[in-house]
């Protein structure tokens, strides 16, 4: 148990440092900064004359056509507490962002009851949200690749050794999916969460969210109704703070599956209800807020698009690999080309190790296609629209569970005992064989 409480601390401690990190001015307050006009505008709407209430019934703070109320709310805190003092503003950031990993790790140890896989999971978020880990070498990916081959080659069982090889490449490969995510102005995933003001959007979202998640995870282990209506409870805070949030009930109905294949139960009313909020929502919004603006039109990207996202985030390497693919058959000597082998030679590696994760544990797969297609179904509210690093904040939490799996596994597959028998024990079992041959009683007809 203290061990619990000293691996929470630390997250806490690392996460705050990335708060002390981002609490700088970067020009904030003057007008030729573009990437914090929005904050500035937000300034100027909150020094008008209005009611805090009166974001519930339209538009909000910042005035471009969305209903966030309760954004708009932290602002009118942030007013009242720091005045026209920007930088202050971004301590809210910074209390949320620590509270969505602690929010992280609660969540995934609902889903599953692992305070390994919880932990595994907070730290892998706070890597990316703290930007201690932006990029990983290659080689880092192929060595464990091939120091995986050769420890099966050690034990004489070359297919195991390929295969936890490249499930350890997999893992280390995913560890950078999030970081390296594309961002309209090239921000980093650090940068939205915690140094950049309007980021909070998200991160508020994704603290009402985790909270829904987890109390629904906890119904479906205890059946506590307390724990559905603090669920739904959680559904509404999301939905008043962005509008990604409309992919909820569909992640509540994916978690209450994977606790449902893990022994619990699976309580389909709760998504149902989640559901019903979301069309009452839809409805509502239609009627508050304004209609398609001309900044949606300008964030908005083409929709031809969608389906090779969707697939980039189901498989990273699979686009590249197969567009190298097609140029080997349009161009058979381009298989000679260093550059052809390195993207093929990936997506081979991810089809190996994901097979090799199939065969080994069917009930860990289960709950790790959570994190998978948890991170792309909490995405797909934005998939038509130009990215920010900040979208991709509660879809990183799926994602990073799916990462803590997939190495959790690796490890754990590498690290099993070698299993050659040595020639005395060969001997031994034998000889036990044949005395046992000898000493059984004759059979009886």
């Amino acid at each position: 148990m203290r061990g619990w409480w000293l691996a929470l601390g630390l997250l806490v401690a690392l996460n705050w440092g990335a708060v002390l990190y981002w609490h700088r001015d970067e020009g904030i307050t003057h007008p030729e900064n573009f990437e914090n006009h929005d904050t500035r505008a937000i300034l100027e709407n909150l020094q008008k004359p209005h009611t805090a209430w009166q974001w519930f019934t339209g538009d909000w703070v910042l005035g471009n056509g969305f209903y966030r109320p309760l954004p708009s709310l932290l602002y009118e805190l942030d007013y009242a507490l720091w005045g026209n003092h920007l930088l202050a503003y971004k301590w809210t950031n910074g209390v949320l962002a620590v509270l969505c990993v602690l929010g992280a790790v609660w969540f995934v140890y609902e889903l599953t009851r692992q305070k390994l896989w919880a932990l595994g999971t907070g730290l892998i978020f706070t890597l990316w949200q703290t930007g201690l880990l932006n990029t990983l070498p290659e080689w880092v990916r192929w060595g464990a690749f091939l120091g995986g081959v050769a420890w099966g080659a050690y034990r004489r069982d070359w297919k195991w050794g390929l295969g936890a090889g490249s499930l350890l490449f997999v893992g280390l490969s995913e560890l950078t999916f999030v970081p390296n995510l594309w961002d309209l102005h090239q921000a980093s995933f650090s940068y939205r969460a915690i140094g950049w003001i309007p980021g909070r959007t998200t991160t508020l979202m994704t603290l009402f969210a985790l909270g829904a998640l987890g109390s629904y995870c906890r119904y479906c282990w205890t059946g506590q109704v307390r724990w559905a209506l603090l669920s739904l409870v959680g559904v509404l805070g999301a939905l008043g703070s962005h509008e990604s949030a409309i992919a909820l009930p569909f992640l509540l109905a994916l978690c209450g599956a994977a606790v449902s294949w893990q022994g619990g139960r699976f309580y389909w009313w709760v998504p149902a209800v989640g559901l019903a909020l979301l069309v009452f929502y839809a409805g509502f919004y239609q009627q508050v807020v304004p209609g398609f603006s001309e900044y949606h039109q300008q964030r908005l990207k083409r929709f031809k698009t969608i389906p090779g996202t969707v697939l980039y985030w189901l498989l990273p390497p699979l686009p590249d690999g197969w567009l190298h693919v097609q140029m080997f058959l349009s161009a058979p000597l381009s298989i000679l080309l260093p550059l052809f082998w390195k993207p093929v030679g990936t997506l081979i590696a991810y089809g190996v190790g994901l097979w090799f994760f199939v065969r080994k544990e069917a009930l860990s797969l289960r709950v790790a296609l959570v994190g998978l297609l948890g991170s792309v179904v909490a995405y797909a509210p934005l998939l038509p629209v130009l990215p920010l690093m900040h979208y991709y904040y509660l879809p990183a939490v799926f994602r990073a569970f799916w990462v803590c799996l997939l190495l959790w596994r690796g490890i754990l597959e590498l690290c099993q005992p070698t299993p050659r028998p040595t020639k005395r024990a060969i001997l031994v079992a034998m000889v036990d064989a044949m005395s046992l041959k000898r000493s059984s009683p004759p059979s009886r007809n």
